[in-house]
């Protein structure tokens, strides 16, 4: 299942367009404090620290906040520290008037508990940003309004040195940190992302990273059923943090999940084994086939390799571009074929022609139809991915998402050489409740 993991950690890190979002709030909520609090020094980044899960860069899609922590100056330090009552909101609260003057393009700049929430109206990233000062030793004395305001002592690098130290032995850290934070999104655990950076390097300081990632997944689930209520050791604060138990019966599930899994795995059936998969990491998981996309045992694709090979800026994810969770319920199923109309040939299923390995040429129709024992109501979406050179050098290797019409049909015509398939999403109740696709490769001939 190594490919279809190594799918996963591609499909769920950020896209081009999202970490140029990313790189421009945080350079427009830095520069703007630092032309405020050091306006004789020409803004070059010094005076940032990205921090959170982008300055570690475990980070993952859908976008999420942004932590910046910002350097204040020693002087400032002193002038809020003389201030009575609670000082630490007090500088929040001049921090956020900074960008209420400057900003225009938020919706909304909260201060609360150590940091300014910046919210912007463009619907991508949001920044929380952290004032703090920089100690000898490398700490930060940071503010916290809670409970009366007090100075805490945060040190953020010791966080990048545990994550980069199992990372430079494993290899796969960072890779297995995203993925569990994905299991976060999809399935609602109620456990926060740094406790889960803290649990990936503490199960893999006795692992080699050596195994394949189905295996480091499965056994990470089981290994987190060990930490109920148990306490974790956080290098940025010193302290020891319990994890409570309120995730346990999501954990359970995903062992579960992951048992089944590698049992389907040991028996060579990749395609139930993904679709376990799927119902922890959802649509973003790729669906893995035993022999082929299609119903018939004579071509066969390898969408991962074929994905990584030939990536479309024009692909879509159900889950990540329209927000429709996937949760495959069992028994559910959708059965592709498409009646083909192509010169010298009778009408025909697209299932017999690849059957009788008749060749399917190019500038030929294709009416996709799907068949589901969903009981109604539902919708249907489809997906149509093409793959080679000739779909290339042509910009069509496509892979968007669209509506059906409502009568469980797609037109298509072949127009390039390769392997390419199509995808049928059954959505009920808000939810992909089954996923059919089929193989469609398009030849010059007879093979």
């Amino acid at each position: 299942m190594d490919p279809q993991f190594k799918q996963l950690i591609e499909n769920i890190k950020l896209t081009d367009p999202q970490k140029l979002d990313a790189k421009a709030k945080i350079r427009s909520v830095a520069k703007t404090l630092h032309d405020y609090y050091y306006p004789s020094l020409t803004y070059d980044g010094s005076s940032k620290l990205i921090i959170g899960s982008y300055g570690k860069r475990t980070n993952i899609r859908p976008v999420g906040d942004i932590d910046l922590l910002f350097k204040m100056s020693d002087e400032q330090f002193e002038h809020y520290d003389k201030l009575s009552g609670n000082k630490q909101s007090q500088l929040l609260q001049d921090v956020r008037g900074i960008f209420k003057d400057k900003f225009t393009t938020t919706e909304n700049i909260r201060a609360f508990g150590k940091v300014i929430e910046i919210t912007f109206s463009d619907g991508t990233h949001n920044v929380e940003l952290l004032p703090a000062w920089k100690q000898a030793d490398g700490k930060f004395i940071i503010p916290n309004s809670e409970n009366g305001g007090s100075w805490d002592i945060w040190d953020p690098i010791k966080e990048f040195e545990n994550i980069d130290s199992s990372s430079k032995r494993t290899k796969k850290t960072r890779s297995l940190i995203r993925m569990t934070k994905r299991w976060l999104d999809y399935c609602s655990v109620p456990l926060k992302s740094f406790m889960v950076e803290l649990l990936v390097v503490e199960y893999l300081s006795t692992r080699t990273g050596n195994e394949n990632y189905s295996k480091l997944m499965k056994d990470f689930f089981d290994f987190l059923l060990t930490k109920r209520n148990a306490s974790i050791y956080s290098p940025a604060s010193s302290s020891f943090i319990n994890l409570g138990d309120q995730w346990y019966i999501k954990a359970e599930s995903a062992v579960t999940r992951a048992k089944k899994a590698d049992d389907f795995e040991a028996k060579d059936d990749l395609e139930n084994s993904s679709r376990e998969w799927k119902k922890v990491f959802g649509d973003v998981f790729p669906l893995a086939t035993n022999k082929s996309v299609a119903t018939t045992q004579t071509h066969s694709l390898d969408i991962a390799v074929l994905t990584k090979a030939y990536p479309s800026v024009d692909e879509e994810d159900i889950t990540l571009d329209y927000n429709i969770q996937h949760s495959l319920v069992s028994g559910y199923v959708v059965d592709l074929d498409a009646e083909v109309t192509q010169n010298g040939f009778r009408k025909g299923s697209l299932v017999a022609f690849l059957a009788q390995n008749f060749p399917l040429l190019k500038q030929k129709k294709l009416l996709f139809r799907a068949k589901t024992n969903v009981p109604s109501p539902y919708q249907m979406m489809w997906k149509v991915r093409n793959f080679g050179e000739e779909a290339k050098r042509a910009n069509g290797l496509r892979g968007e998402i669209t509506p059906d019409g409502g009568f469980r049909q797609k037109e298509e015509h072949t127009q390039y050489i390769g392997d390419h398939y199509v995808e049928c999403y059954v959505i009920k109740n808000g939810c992909c409740v089954a996923v059919g696709a089929i193989l469609v490769p398009i030849k010059n001939g007879y093979e």
